[in-house]
């Protein structure tokens, strides 16, 4: 089999103190088949001047704002790859990261994707490592958790690197200002096979602007949160019924994070909650349900119960800061972050954070 071709596409956006760092990072892979494309989506802070520093080391391509959707859109037009990464300008690739991927790519998968280090603003190791791939997670139970919830463990954008065919079926990208990463990453398993590695081959940048990472609670994200979510479940019951595949019910009663943002948004702003009729009390029967039948190990399960039912039933005084603990990971005492990786909520780190990381 010949070696493929890998596009590395970058979206940036009023990122000029990251975007460097990010084009670096791809630059400076040990797999050479590689092709950079910058697309940027009408930066006003000078994010241009930086992208054309590099002159013809890139392709560089400069377009009036169009939110993270119209970005990839043009990206995918752009690039040749038979591999493609989407690479958001605020995050880092390890440099053996395409190394890695083309050694575990094979025929007939969509999607492989990989785990992320957290660094800061300055490129500093944070001390969290995701997704919690739980073991053995094989692309048929990708495909049968897809179905049933419409959710898989899967980390954000820069974590995944899918195949042209699967694009060809799946872009473009339907309009959304940012998370345009949830559509494909809800397809891919329809499409083909998704290939899962905890091997740290990027960097999530935490920075206190961050769209999914939260810097503080913040209440009004989750009613977002839960259209973007049943979006992509109205999307993949499209591309289902058009593979022969049947979707049974809402699959959203089923999954255990999105039912975590239903339940916040209900107990921070029930005034703003995007389905109606919904109480706490039916949220809670559908969270404890599906955490139950997740396959989670029993602590993390027996934890998510509990996290559910203390959000649920405890006066908002004392279920704020329960929320907050769970939703903003910088608010975490680090006892309660070392208790957690050793009842195998969250991932040990081990020697995560060992790679050097490109700065720039």
């Amino acid at each position: 089999m010949p070696q493929p071709f890998v596009s590395i596409v970058i979206d940036n956006y009023n990122y000029a103190r990251f975007v460097a760092a990010a084009i670096d990072s791809a630059l400076a892979q040990s797999y050479r088949k590689t092709e950079v494309i910058v697309v940027d989506d009408g930066s006003t802070d000078g994010s241009r001047e930086v992208i054309e520093a590099y002159g013809d080391r890139l392709r560089a391509i400069f377009q009036a704002n169009q939110g993270q959707s119209g970005a990839f859109n043009t990206g995918w037009a752009s690039c040749r790859g038979d591999i493609v990464l989407f690479l958001d300008s605020d995050d880092l690739l390890h440099p053996d990261a395409v190394t890695e991927i083309v050694a575990r790519w094979a025929p007939g998968v969509s999607k492989l994707q990989f785990c992320l280090a957290t660094i800061d603003a300055a490129g500093a190791f944070v001390g969290n490592v995701f997704p919690n791939y739980p073991a053995g997670l094989s692309p048929q139970a990708i495909r049968a958790e897809t179905l049933r919830t419409a959710l898989y463990p899967c980390p954000p954008t820069s974590g995944n690197a899918y195949s042209r065919e699967f694009l060809a079926a799946a872009m473009p990208v339907p309009r959304v200002d940012a998370g345009a990463d949830g559509p494909l990453n809800t397809l891919a398993p329809l499409y083909g096979d998704v290939v899962t590695t905890d091997k740290v081959l990027g960097y999530y940048r935490i920075h206190g602007a961050n769209d999914g990472a939260q810097a503080s609670l913040a209440a009004d994200k989750f009613a977002r949160f839960i259209r973007h979510d049943q979006h992509r479940v109205r999307l993949m019951g499209e591309h289902a019924a058009r593979l022969g595949m049947i979707v049974v019910g809402d699959p959203l009663d089923n999954a255990v994070l999105h039912l975590q943002y239903r339940i916040a948004s209900l107990r921070l702003r029930p005034s703003d909650h995007p389905v109606a009729g919904e109480t706490v009390s039916r949220v809670l029967r559908n969270a404890i349900a599906a955490v139950w039948h997740s396959g989670d190990r029993l602590a993390t399960r027996l934890f998510l119960i509990a996290w559910f039912i203390a959000v649920a039933l405890l006066p908002m005084a004392l279920a704020r800061p329960i929320m907050t603990f769970r939703f903003v990971p910088s608010s975490r005492p680090a006892a309660l972050g070392n208790l957690l990786r050793r009842l195998g909520v969250l991932r040990r780190t081990g020697d995560a954070a060992a790679p050097a990381v490109p700065m720039g």
